[in-house]
This record gives C-alpha cells, sequence and structure tokens, in this order.
C-alpha cells in the first residue's frame, strides 16, 4: 500500500466516502455475520484510517508532528479540516454500528403453563428478568462492539486538540456516546441513575400492563361462564400464559434507534468546527 506522503487524503476523498457510505443499504441475501465482516472490512480502509499506523508514529512525535502535517498538506488547517470531514465519516460508521446491534437486542419472554394466576405471576418474573437482562446487554455490547471503533475518533481528535492548543480529555468522546446509548435504549427506569428527557425507560408496571402483548389460551374449551371462573384466584382451569413484547421490539426496531441517530448527531457535530 502506498504510504499518506504518496497518497494525501483530501477533504474531497472523504466527502466522497461520504457520499457513497450514506447510500449503503443490506444486501437482500447477506445474512447479518457476513454484512457484519464485510463492513468491518472495508470500514477499516475508507479515509484517514487506512494510514492509521502511520498518523499514530507521526503523532508520537509530538516535536516534530506539526512540521510533518505541513510537509503533507501544506498547513495545519488544511489537515484539521480533513479530520472533521474524517469525523463526519466515522459518525456515519459509529451510528450504523450501534444501530444495527441495538436492533438485535429483542426481548423473548418464555410463555407458562399453569392456573391463570400462577402462570401470568410466573410470566412476570420472566419479563422482568428479561428487561433486566436486556438492559445489561446494551452496556456488555456497547464496550465490545462499539468501543473499539470509537478508538480511532479518539486518536483523531487528540491530535487536532494538539494541533489547535486545545485540551481534550482522553475517553470524553465515547463516554458520552456511551452514556446517550445507555439512556436510549435503556428499558426500565430504575436502571438509569436519572431521569432523561429523550429517553423512554417506563416503570416495570408500564410493561405489565400493556394489556395488547397478553395472551390466555386455555387448555380446553370453556364456556363463558367457565371463561369468567377461570380468571378467578385458584382457578381450577389451567392455561398458557403468553406476552409476545411486540410493541417493546417494534419501539427498540424504529424510535429508539432514531433518537439515537438524533442525538449522536448533535454531540459529534460539537467536535467538528
Amino acid at each position: 500500500m502506498k504510504t499518506l506522503k504518496e497518497n494525501i487524503i483530501t477533504v474531497e476523498d472523504i466527502k466522497a466516502e461520504i457520499e457513497k457510505a450514506e447510500f449503503d443499504v443490506p444486501r437482500e441475501d447477506e445474512d447479518f455475520g457476513d454484512r457484519y465482516d464485510r463492513l468491518h472490512a472495508e470500514w477499516a480502509v475508507k479515509g484517514l484510517k487506512k494510514y492509521r499506523d502511520e498518523l499514530k508514529e507521526a503523532f508520537a512525535d509530538k516535536e516534530h508532528f506539526k512540521d510533518w502535517v505541513i510537509d503533507l498538506w501544506g498547513n495545519v488547517n488544511t489537515f484539521i479540516a480533513v479530520i472533521n470531514e474524517e469525523l463526519r465519516l466515522r459518525s456515519i460508521e459509529s451510528i450504523r454500528e450501534a444501530s444495527e446491534c441495538a436492533a438485535l437486542m429483542k426481548i423473548f419472554i418464555p410463555s407458562e403453563s399453569g392456573s391463570r394466576d400462577e402462570a401470568e405471576e410466573k410470566v412476570k418474573r420472566n419479563l422482568e428478568e428479561a428487561l433486566e437482562e436486556h438492559d445489561q446487554r446494551i452496556i456488555n455490547i456497547f464496550d465490545v462492539e462499539i468501543v473499539p471503533l470509537l478508538q480511532w475518533n479518539e486518536e483523531l481528535l487528540a491530535m487536532k486538540a494538539f494541533l489547535t492548543n486545545d485540551f481534550y480529555m482522553k475517553g470524553t468522546f465515547t463516554d458520552e456516546l456511551k452514556q446517550i446509548y445507555i439512556n436510549v435504549f435503556t428499558l426500565l427506569d430504575r436502571n438509569l441513575s436519572e431521569k432523561i428527557e429523550y429517553s423512554n425507560a417506563h416503570s416495570f408496571e408500564y410493561y405489565t400492563d400493556l394489556e395488547d402483548e397478553w395472551e390466555y389460551l386455555y387448555l380446553d374449551d370453556l364456556n363463558p361462564v367457565e371463561e369468567l371462573l377461570a380468571m378467578l384466584p385458584s382457578s381450577p382451569y389451567e392455561c398458557d400464559v403468553m406476552y409476545y413484547a411486540h410493541s417493546i421490539n417494534r419501539e427498540i426496531n424504529l424510535k429508539r434507534i432514531y433518537i439515537l441517530k438524533d442525538k449522536y448527531e448533535q454531540y459529534i457535530n460539537h467536535f467538528i468546527i
């Protein structure tokens, strides 16, 4: 591969990458695993990132870094403009990765059988466990899948701060995006340290009160009177109790991902000036 000096990356080069990335759509014949591997390989060589090692080596020599930048791009401001475009490009990558990972985190509630009240209580426990597990998984998946991608952003922000005689606290960018991610995708409000205006987390009771999610299938054909009796405590009639979580999963795939994109873009734009 050519060195950066042999193939200077310009603002126009990265803008072309951005335009192409914005129109990327999943291939119909491609499963998630194949798409994941393909996109990670493709994004690793987009924009400036293909020269990441070369840039890191140059930046390690702080005393001569500005001279190195000027030698390649003519002046510091031109390189900062390139960094800004690279940050825009990487925002597409991080938003896509975060959104696709979140969309996979659907919750599934095991059904239970028995008397209606006993089976319903068991399903409620299953629901609570699923909600808690989801809220823990979003933290784990961010750390495993998103943080490695954001490391490149951290390196770019450190370079930009150095060249502009500004100060950047390492990890600030990643920590803030992680908090936004948690705020957006947390389902139980008790798992948030404070009330967040754009969060759509709810109490556990909110989820149990979603009547359309529940279904009760009795093992025997019951007449109308027996159906009423079956709802009483200690009813002898057994049934399968199910909680579908359709509205919860639909909201994760649509509303919450839209909020994530909006909040990520707002925050990332603070660094592109």
